[in-house]
């Protein structure tokens, strides 16, 4: 019994990783050109001065 909840979980963990990407492309990605990584998400990155943090009484 334990052998198989080991197997279970090895199996959730390597489907896991596959549709993550860590054996190469994700499914979800396939049939699509990749965009480099300098293009993504640029819209979300905003760049300014710090804030301060509040002080505590």
């Amino acid at each position: 019994m334990r052998f198989l909840l080991i197997l279970a979980v090895i199996a959730n963990l390597a489907l896991l990783a596959y549709g993550q990407g860590f054996f190469g492309p994700p499914p979800a990605e396939q049939g699509r050109t990749p965009r480099p990584l300098s293009q993504r998400n640029q819209q979300m990155l905003t760049l300014g001065a710090p804030i301060p943090p509040a002080a505590t009484p």
